[in-house]
Formats: C-alpha cells, sequence, structure tokens
C-alpha cells in the first residue's frame, strides 16, 4: 500500500487528502493550523508533530503550500523536511511557483542525496475533489514513473513535460492562457449585454464557434451567468500567477503583448480589494465599468 504525506491542508490539498484517503492511501498530515489537522485525522490521516516527523516516516512527501518561500523555510527550517527525507524519499512539489526557485531548490536536494519532481496541477477544488485534476510534471522520467500510480488518485491527466521545473513552467503559462481568456471572454459578452444581445445566446453561438474556451463553456455558464461567485482559486492567486509569467518574459526578455495587457486589468482588479474573491470575479470588475450584468436574464443597471 502506498504511503504519502501531505504539508499544506488548503483548498487544495486539504482535498487531495480528503481524495487518497478515500482511495485507500495510507495518508499522513502537516499543517500550521492544528485545527486542519485534525479534520483530516478524523478521517483516518496520521498527524505528523513537524515536516521533519512527517518525511522520516512517509516515503512520498507532497507539499501544496502559497508560494515558493514557504516551501523552502519548511525544507530547511526547524525540523524541516530535509532532516526527515532519506535517499529513497520522493519530493513532490505541488505549489504553483516560480520556476527559477524550483530548479534551486531541485540543485539544493540533489546535492543532499534527496529526489524531487514538481507537479503542480490544473482544475481546481471540484476536480480535486472527483479526482479529476490535470496534473503537469517536471523531473527525471523514472521519478514520474514512479509517482504516476500515486498521482493517478488524484488526476486524470498526468503529462510529464520536461525537466524539473517545467510543470511550474507550463502551469503558470496555461493560467497565462486562462486569465486572457476569462477576461477576454467577459469584455465581448458584456459588450454584446450593452447592444441589447442576451448572454445565454451569445454563449451558445460562441461554445458553438471559434471563440470557446473553458472560461465560456464552464466558467460562465456555471459562475456568471448564475451569479455564484464561491470563492475555489482567488485573484490573488492569478494575479500572482501571472507575476510569474511575467518575469518568466523578463528573464528571457522577450515581450508579451496580449498577456500583459490582460495583466493589467487583473492588477487593476486586485488593487481594488478583489484579491480574495474567487477569480471570476474579474467579469463582475468589467461589468462595473461597462455599467451592466451578465446574467441568465439580461439586466441593465439603473440609468440606462
Amino acid at each position: 500500500m502506498m504511503r504519502v504525506g501531505i504539508i499544506g491542508l488548503g483548498n487544495m490539498g486539504g482535498r487531495m487528502a480528503k481524495r487518497l484517503l478515500e482511495q485507500g492511501v495510507e495518508v499522513g498530515v502537516f499543517d500550521l493550523n492544528k485545527e486542519f489537522m485534525r479534520t483530516y485525522a478524523s478521517l483516518g490521516a496520521e498527524e505528523a508533530e513537524s515536516p521533519a516527523d512527517l518525511a522520516s516516516k512517509f516515503q512520498y512527501v507532497i507539499t501544496v503550500l502559497p508560494n515558493v518561500y514557504i516551501v523552502k523555510e519548511i525544507l530547511i527550517g526547524e525540523d524541516g523536511l530535509m532532516k526527515g527525507l532519506n535517499p529513497n524519499s520522493l519530493l513532490i512539489e505541488m505549489t504553483t511557483s516560480i520556476p527559477s526557485e524550483t530548479k534551486e531548490i531541485n540543485k539544493m536536494l540533489k546535492n543532499a542525496g534527496f529526489r524531487m519532481i514538481d507537479a503542480p496541477v490544473s482544475g481546481g477544488v471540484k476536480k480535486a475533489e472527483d479526482g479529476t485534476l490535470s496534473i503537469m510534471v517536471g523531473g527525471e522520467v523514472s521519478d514520474f514513473e514512479e509517482a504516476k500510480p500515486l498521482l493517478s488518485n488524484i488526476g486524470q491527466n498526468i503529462i510529464h513535460v520536461g525537466e524539473v521545473g517545467a510543470g511550474h513552467t507550463i502551469k503558470a503559462l496555461n493560467n497565462m492562457i486562462s486569465a486572457a481568456t476569462l477576461a477576454v471572454t467577459g469584455e465581448a459578452i458584456a459588450l454584446g449585454v450593452k447592444l441589447g444581445l442576451e448572454p445565454t445566446k451569445m454563449l451558445s453561438v460562441i461554445n458553438s464557434s471559434t471563440g470557446k474556451s473553458f472560461s465560456s463553456d464552464f466558467k460562465f455558464p456555471n459562475q456568471v451567468l448564475t451569479r455564484n461567485f464561491e470563492v475555489g482559486f482567488t485573484l490573488d492567486l492569478m494575479v500572482k500567477d501571472l507575476k510569474i509569467a511575467m518575469s518568466m518574459a523578463e528573464e528571457e526578455k522577450v515581450p508579451l503583448f496580449i498577456s500583459s495587457a490582460s495583466f493589467q486589468l487583473w492588477k487593476q482588479a486586485w488593487s481594488q480589494g478583489k484579491g480574495s474573491q474567487d477569480h471570476t470575479t474579474i467579469v463582475k470588475h468589467i461589468e462595473e465599468m461597462f455599467n451592466v450584468e451578465i446574467k441568465a436574464e439580461m439586466t441593465l443597471l439603473p440609468g440606462e
């Protein structure tokens, strides 16, 4: 039976832990929030006293944390992972992170005789719950093959994309595309509403034509039209991912004309205190500028 320790029990890590437990995997957990740990212990997970304690008991260790700097602290801090890892251990780094930092972490671990892969995910909390995440993996092919049976419990599309750091690279690029398509779809439909078109009919056309995207096919029908902006993936996190993509382009000295324009819109919404809201709130931000509301029945705001 596979055994895996998970560090970070937030929106994604907690759901991964629950899913793995449901699949019969032995799971250990560590989080600074003791209440989170007790929640998953009640479902059958084993609580660890520290990252080092977790690493000493579980061959596979998943980190799902807010940013790479917390990952580093978890690795090298007091009672950190590196004090519990052994040569058979495999660190599976699932935080959405900065590729250059991921490569530095890998170099540090490799010099100490340890292994890692980076394996960020796409799909959000719903797909984490039902085990259908897309997982993009960077690392040695042999490490990828070793981890794949474990990852198949939480992911449906598990793709090896290159060396360590490649997973985090494509994750940032994927979210850069996602951010741009959500924003441009929001602008197009808001303009259509302004011109008297009905949103559901516009989406019917878009989703049977060349403008179709995950945003138009899923996010608009399920979140925007229903006005269900329940927090899953926050606007804060989207802005963080866009900053990573922008920094990669800067490092490579290449322009990102379209994505940079999209980034300015996201930053504007973020600067207005909307960061803790779901990322689909960007459409509400667009609505405010257009003075319309996009929902199943077209509504113009007062004064129109």
